[in-house]
């Protein structure tokens, strides 16, 4: 994972998602959580493969893009993060 990054989304607003989609590349992670689970544009899911969200939260997530987004508990979240060099967190 030298080469890609972990986006940390934790809000809804729209200049968050069009900022991640401007930085993130189709090969990076990205972690959900918080505001940012109860609105993810389908150009989201359409365009990132390694889409995660804390098992709590992932409740909050529509219902026909679950399915895209792994649910991951807070060890594996941890995991996760200590497997990349750089992270860039959007609120």
């Amino acid at each position: 994972m030298e080469q890609t990054m972990l986006f940390l989304v934790q809000s809804a607003a729209d200049q968050v998602w069009s900022d991640l989609k401007k930085m993130a590349q189709s090969d990076d992670y990205i972690v959900i959580m918080g505001n940012a689970a109860t609105h993810i544009p389908n150009a989201i899911t359409a365009t990132y493969y390694n889409i995660y969200c804390l098992r709590n939260e992932h409740n909050l997530l529509d219902d026909e893009i679950k399915s895209q987004i792994q649910a991951i508990d807070y060890a594996q979240f941890a995991d996760l993060a200590l497997k990349f060099k750089r992270c860039v967190s959007l609120k």
